[in-house]
């Protein structure tokens, strides 16, 4: 069934002129290996874009296109669907009619996965064509990041553990962050503030509430989340604490650690930050990631400013201050402008705390306190290194 649909949808493209029968035999052969959906594999390949298939299988299937952005939907509506069937499905349902749901899906085609909901939902299906990248944002957006893992949990767990109450055995905590179910749900917020190049990630108790925000250009944004989240906070930050190499069980002091971590075949570099609040221990993850440098030419200045900047840079004495709130583009404006003028013919030391992007040709330096390196005695070792920056 699944290999005729590609098949029929993949006859629809070349009828529609955007995809050659070389191109599709290309995509259907490395479709076989992942058991995506054909289309995926050829956005995936680059060899189609969604922008111009959906409307043209839209039309051969005489089905309607929906841009999700653009509608509310209601939470009686999301509630039909349980979030690992939205997430394993990828779909997301968007009206509700009598006994008959509307669900926004990206290969309608997929008639054994409908007969599946059907019976799974107890609902006649309305499938509607939406883009995949909409549908996931949707389901982020809905649901909440990590939704189908905090099912996961909440069934697993709550015939163990008194959700309404606390873990306090360190045994028992270190055991909960083990979980694969709990490191899954980290490694999702994690994922989620690389996806969107947030430099600072914050995991907040409330007295009757867990709040995950993240910073992304110097604004800090609520991320959406499950509310039962909250009964599994401890095990959360014991999982950050794990990772980190920090005590577990000291919840009364603040801790400080650091994590390295390859998400998406990038590596990050998470300094995080424990402090003990009045309703719980509240984490703030700083995020360090050479995905996020970027060129000066690519920072968003006006070509105006572009060229007053290139041009201070390179003059041979003087200072540059660099202002601005956290998460604003401060470290990221210096690290770009010291990349623009680094060159074999120019000795350049720097003196940082913390170092959060390696530039080749570079000396950098860590502030190390505890031993006595301040910025202080980092500058005047410099000065003995004939430096020109």
């Amino acid at each position: 069934m699944i290999v005729q649909n590609n098949l029929q949808i993949g006859q629809m493209l070349i009828d529609a002129g955007i995809m050659t029968s070389e191109d599709l035999e290309r995509g259907l052969k490395e479709q076989k290996k992942s058991g995506k959906f054909i289309c995926t594999t050829l956005i995936e390949m680059g060899l189609l874009q969604e922008d111009t298939f959906l409307p043209i299988l839209a039309r051969k299937l005489n089905m309607p296109l929906v841009k999700i952005k653009t509608l509310d939907i209601k939470a009686d509506v999301i509630s039909k669907v349980p979030a690992k069937f939205a997430t394993h499905y990828r779909l997301i349902p968007i009206a509700l009619e009598g006994n008959a749901i509307s669900l926004a899906v990206t290969d309608p085609l997929d008639i054994h996965t409908l007969d599946d909901l059907k019976l799974l939902l107890g609902f006649e299906i309305k499938p509607v064509l939406a883009g995949e990248k909409d549908i996931l944002e949707a389901i982020s957006r809905y649901y909440g990041v990590g939704a189908d893992t905090l099912e996961q949990i909440v069934s697993e767990k709550s015939s163990g553990i008194d959700l309404a109450g606390s873990v306090e055995k360190t045994e028992d905590l270190e055991s909960m962050a083990e979980d694969a179910s709990i490191i899954k749900f980290v490694n999702q917020i994690m994922t989620q503030a690389l996806a969107e190049r947030a430099s600072d990630i914050h995991i907040e108790p409330f007295e009757n509430e867990l709040r995950v925000r993240m910073r992304v250009d110097g604004i800090l944004y609520d991320t959406p989340i499950p509310p039962t989240i909250k009964y599994f906070h401890q095990a959360i930050v014991s999982r950050v604490k794990i990772m980190a190499n920090l005590n577990i069980a000291e919840r009364r002091l603040p801790q400080d650690g650091r994590i390295k971590v390859r998400l998406q075949d990038s590596e990050l570099d998470l300094r995080v930050s424990i402090l003990p609040t009045s309703f719980g221990e509240a984490v703030h993850i700083r995020v360090l990631s050479s995905v996020f440098f970027l060129e000066l030419e690519k920072l968003g200045f006006t070509d105006d400013d572009l060229n007053k900047i290139a041009q201070v840079i390179k003059k041979p004495h003087g200072i540059i201050f660099v202002t601005g709130p956290t998460g604003a583009g401060k470290s990221t404006t210096l690290y770009a402008s010291l990349a623009k003028i680094n060159s074999s013919s120019i000795k350049i030391i720097t003196v940082e705390d913390p170092v959060e992007y390696q530039l080749r040709g570079i000396a950098q330096i860590q502030v190390l306190p505890k031993i006595g390196l301040t910025f202080a005695t980092g500058l005047r070792s410099i000065l003995r290194h004939d430096p020109d920056v």
